[in-house]
C-alpha cells in the first residue's frame, strides 16, 4: 500500500499528461503530492523528510512551469531533487557514526 501511495502522484501526472497535456499534468501532479502528504499525516502522523523535499520541489517548480508556461522548469525536477539527494549522502555518513 505504501508503495502505491509513494506512485500516486507519478501515477495521476502522467494519465493527465496523456490526456490534457504537460501544464494541467503540472497541476494535478501538485494536488496530487498535496494531497499525499495530507494522507500521511493524517494516516500516521509522520512524513518523511524526502517527501517534505519533493513536495516542495514540485510546488516550486511546478508553480514556475506553469506561471512561465514553460515545460522546461517541470523537467529540471527530478534532476534537483537527486542532486540535493547526492549532495546530502557525504553529509550524512560524515556526520554519523555509523558507516555508509
Amino acid at each position: 500500500m505504501k508503495l502505491l501511495l509513494d506512485f500516486f502522484p507519478i501515477l495521476l501526472f502522467f494519465a493527465a499528461f496523456k490526456v490534457w497535456g504537460i501544464y494541467v499534468a503540472t497541476g494535478v501532479a501538485i494536488v496530487a503530492t498535496i494531497a499525499q502528504i495530507a494522507w500521511l499525516k493524517y494516516s500516521s502522523g509522520k512524513v518523511e523528510p524526502m517527501q517534505w523535499l519533493s513536495l516542495g520541489i514540485i510546488v516550486v517548480f511546478g508553480g514556475a512551469t506553469i506561471l512561465a508556461h514553460d515545460e522546461t522548469f517541470i523537467k529540471w525536477k527530478p534532476t534537483v531533487l537527486y542532486w540535493l539527494m547526492g549532495a546530502r549522502w557525504p553529509w550524512a555518513c560524515w556526520s554519523s557514526a555509523r558507516t555508509c
